[in-house]
């Protein structure tokens, strides 16, 4: 919505009264307006439709990487890594049985800049007068922008910390023998240096600029790098220290600079573990699926549509099988017999296998399967999703068409008080008025 005089009401110059009265006239007629009211209860029903369709993807993603990896008869299969250096883990059935070397030379690092250091870090920085910090980051498709206002309310180290901190920013006070300083990092990342501008009072100017063409005012105390490793004598550079397509199948999370040996194994003493966390997994998105009942009767009965088709997998599949392994169903979860479970892999380790993880059929690739035609195009939740946006789309359009019609009305409304109070209108002083009309006078 336009709020400026000039370019909503022209004709009308550029003094505040009027402008004020533009400025109210738009407020009162937007609230006696019950079409835009109505749209406005409509897109916010539609938006928090879309949100907990949103939650309730992420819930199924989760446990779809969960069942996923155990896929494709990898149910016994396992990673591990020796030393420090890095961690492994399956995220997928593409891993493959192997040893790998990987060596790692440097973790990646974000770049920390700090102010100068200050007595107190509750005191009010400069006048107060309202100021805007902006934090640009990275380059190309990956930068980021954040954009802080401080006035009065927050301008201290720790109020500008914290404002910093709402915004996503890792920012912190620190307390050294010179006195409180705020300290930034950015991401992790050769890309993701930070330039700070400022724009207001100067105290904070003279604070927290920083960049290249500026008198930067913030010290760098650590430089921005990318991780740099060689797996299997291939180097890689990373931004993050977390490599996921280092290795099929394998994430690998660095966390020292060494030598490590990552082996992928077939090793039955795996079975119980994985069952474990796939039944942890289902349970975990169970509760959240539960938790995301609203009473909103359009999301509710798509969650309901959502849970019944992934529970018939479990309904589906071979009860005694599945009684067998120590695992039964209860209130919608699954209960694990782990003793049971025990007993069964000791047993038979390939019959428990091909239950949960025979390629195509296992409960794993089941589940997968199944979440994935919820979640992929023509899909329940990927197609109410679609429709809800178009709907808040049409609904927007409207809104923005009779918020232009307000717009206009309030322009002439300031116009015909300006024509009034000039005494270019026959209205003013008719019938010995000592006043000119108000503009209320016209909406009443």
């Amino acid at each position: 919505m336009t709020t400026s005089i000039s370019s909503a009401a022209p004709g009308l110059g550029g003094t505040s009264g009027l402008a004020d009265l533009y400025t109210s006239a738009t407020k009162s007629l937007l609230a006696q307006n019950p079409g835009i009211k109505t749209i406005d209860a409509q897109i916010s029903r539609d938006n928090a439709r879309l949100s907990g369709i949103g939650k309730l993807a992420l819930a199924l993603d989760a446990f779809r990487t969960s069942a996923g990896k155990l896929g494709g008869d990898k149910l016994d299969a396992a990673a591990s890594a020796s030393g420090k250096a890095v961690t492994a883990q399956l995220t997928d059935s593409k891993a493959t049985a192997g040893t790998h070397v990987v060596d790692v030379k440097q973790l990646a690092q974000g770049q920390q800049l700090a102010t100068k250091a200050l007595p107190d870090k509750g005191a009010a920085l400069g006048g107060g007068a309202t100021t805007l910090i902006r934090i640009d980051m990275g380059t190309g498709s990956g930068a980021t922008s954040t954009t802080l206002k401080i006035d009065g309310s927050n301008n201290t180290l720790d109020g500008i910390a914290k404002a910093m901190r709402d915004a996503g920013l890792d920012a912190t006070v620190v307390q050294d023998g010179k006195g409180y300083s705020l300290s930034l990092t950015g991401k992790s990342g050769a890309a993701n240096t930070m330039r700070i501008g400022v724009s207001g009072d100067p105290v904070l100017q003279g604070l927290f600029s920083y960049g290249p063409g500026v008198n930067s005012a913030m010290t760098q105390k650590a430089a921005a790098r990318d991780a740099q490793v060689v797996v299997d004598g291939k180097a890689i550079t990373a931004s993050a220290n977390k490599l996921e397509a280092a290795l099929p199948g394998v994430s690998l999370t660095l966390n020292e600079v060494g030598k490590s040996e990552v082996k992928v194994a077939r090793d039955p003493s795996a079975i119980t573990a994985n069952v474990k966390d796939v039944v942890a997994a289902f349970n975990t998105m169970n509760t959240r699926l539960g938790d995301l009942k609203t009473g909103d009767t359009a999301n509710d009965i798509l969650l309901r549509q959502v849970q019944a088709q992934v529970g018939q997998v479990i309904d589906g599949a071979d009860q005694k099988a599945l009684a067998d392994v120590g695992i039964t169903r209860k209130n919608g979860a699954l209960v694990l017999d782990e003793a049971r479970l025990k007993a069964a892999v000791a047993a038979d380790p390939d019959k428990v296998t091909q239950l949960f993880s025979k390629s195509g059929t296992g409960l794993a690739d089941q589940f997968t399967s199944r979440i994935d035609q919820q979640m992929r195009k023509g899909g329940l939740l990927t197609d109410q999703a679609a429709a809800l946006q178009g709907e808040v789309d049409k609904l927007t359009a409207k809104k923005t068409q009779m918020t232009d019609i307000v717009n206009q009305q309030a322009s002439m409304l300031a116009q015909q008080y300006a024509l009034i109070g000039s005494g270019g209108n026959a209205l003013y002083g008719l019938g010995g008025a000592t006043r000119p009309m108000s503009l209320f006078d016209f909406m009443a």
